[in-house]
């Protein structure tokens, strides 16, 4: 008893992530939402038509919505990367 290696687990073969905070969580959803706020203020005040360039076309859309693609894909490719990086 006396040998036992305190960083060890006590079973063989059991790696269990740490538990999530709280604190950590509540900030990061505190964050998202001004983030989110910040987004829908910047937009609604940018309401005219701008060019936007596709591949094979050109068409006069939103600003409104460009800056909402925009802003989707980019937390999609970061949340993806997130989750690709922890693992």
């Amino acid at each position: 008893m006396a040998d036992v290696d305190p960083t060890r687990s006590p079973v063989a073969g059991t790696h269990e992530r740490p538990a999530r905070k709280p604190r950590a969580l509540a900030s990061k959803t505190i964050a998202a939402v001004a983030v989110a706020f910040l987004l829908i203020a910047f937009g609604v005040s940018n309401d005219d038509h701008v060019p936007v360039d596709y591949l094979i076309a050109t068409r006069d859309s939103p600003l409104i919505l460009v800056i909402g693609v925009s802003a989707l894909l980019g937390a999609i490719i970061g949340g993806l990367a997130v989750r690709r990086r922890s693992r």
